[in-house]
């Protein structure tokens, strides 16, 4: 999920005693969700081996990535493994910074139009933002295949679908995939809260993405204990920085009992999030969960810096599955199953080595290019 750009969290060094996990004491609501970490979501949550058989690589091909931003560790990142995957496969890959601003999106796939690009790869644009361009691209009969986004049909069933291919996750679609982040973020928290849990959600409604965590975020917590208490903060992409701290430190103080809270990713913390954790004085009596499993997070939960644990996903193995996507695309076939899914970690269970980011224990490389008859 190319999200946006992380900086650096302003946060002294101390360790934080997060909420024991309260399995013991009959409390039931933690107890469940114990075992549904154990099971669905720590380790390697849902992630599975990538498909065997599949066609061989159509090299020649021009594709053109329109990546959301790559100022961001995400996106960074995905432009990385696209252009180490489109070597391998014979690809002719050009790659356009969007730099989080839809009219960037658009003039980078008008780009890709006068290139005569064979496909379009979006990365972490949703349709409704590039639709205009988006028209454009299906009347030249330009395939259009999206990673993390959602098609213009996902956001308005009245509206057209112009993606080709959508890159589909273990838990089905994109939006069920985010559903199942903030799924995973609420069993986490309830795990260590239990039936006491009052917790703070800090929101980001304006994207596909965020709003899909929220949704899944909401129904687990009220499917798991309707009784918690659970209070919505809504930020916005503008508020990163002072005016995002600013926002958790009022709710802090509004919310004295507080003691969970749930941000919708990764770069909330970085951006804001650890800060007023830390200045809040309630680092040891909150737990915190946040989401993607960036290096710079990793380091805030090592070292007891206002974030516990995470959900997290791996943007090497997604970025070679929309490869194959395409692939299979270019070949006239079906995608597969990609095996991208989520996991959780926390400083007990699945804590990356320092100055790493989460990543799969799956040797997904050799099965891809086995597949693909390239070495």
């Amino acid at each position: 999920m190319a999200l946006l750009v992380m900086a650096a969290s302003a946060a002294c060094s101390t360790e934080s005693d997060t909420p024991a996990a309260s399995s013991g004491g009959g409390d039931e609501i933690a107890q469940d969700a114990a075992k549904a970490l154990e099971s669905e979501f720590y380790g390697q949550g849902s992630y599975a081996e990538p498909p065997a058989e599949g066609p061989e690589a159509q090299r020649g091909a021009r594709i053109a990535v329109v990546n959301s931003g790559v100022q961001s560790p995400t996106g960074t990142k995905q432009v990385e493994a696209a252009r180490e995957v489109a070597e391998l496969l014979g690809w002719d890959l050009t790659v356009f910074d969007g730099k989080y601003e839809p009219a960037e999106y658009q003039e980078g796939i008008r780009q890709a139009i006068s290139q005569n690009a064979d496909v379009i790869w979006l990365y972490s644009i949703d349709c409704p933002l590039a639709e205009t361009a988006l028209a454009e691209a299906k009347k030249a009969g330009i395939p259009v295949v999206s990673q993390e986004a959602a098609d213009c049909i996902d956001v308005d069933p009245q509206a057209e679908s112009y993606f080709a291919e959508t890159l589909a996750f273990s838990q089905g679609t994109f939006i069920d995939w985010a559903k199942a982040m903030g799924e995973s973020q609420a069993t986490w928290l309830l795990a260590q809260l239990g039936e006491d849990a009052d917790v703070i959600e800090v929101s980001v409604p304006e994207l596909v993405v965020t709003n899909a965590i929220h949704e899944g975020f909401a129904a687990a917590m009220k499917e798991q204990c309707p009784a918690c208490k659970v209070t919505e903060v809504k930020a916005q992409i503008a508020d990163f920085g002072p005016a995002l701290q600013e926002k958790i430190e009022t709710a802090l103080l509004r919310n004295p009992n507080a003691n969970g809270m749930a941000l919708s990713y990764d770069d909330l913390m970085t951006t804001g999030g650890s800060a007023a954790v830390m200045a809040s004085g309630r680092n040891d009596s909150l737990a915190v969960i946040a989401g993607s499993g960036f290096p710079a997070n990793v380091e805030l939960i090592r070292k007891g810096q206002g974030q516990d644990a995470g959900f997290a996903y791996d943007m090497g193995y997604e970025t070679w599955a929309a490869a194959d996507m395409i692939n299979r695309l270019l070949a006239g076939e079906q995608q597969g199953q990609s095996g991208v899914g989520i996991a959780v970690f926390d400083a007990e269970n699945g804590l990356p080595a320092d100055d790493q980011a989460w990543s799969v224990d799956i040797d997904y490389k050799p099965v891809y290019k086995a597949m693909w008859g390239v070495s």
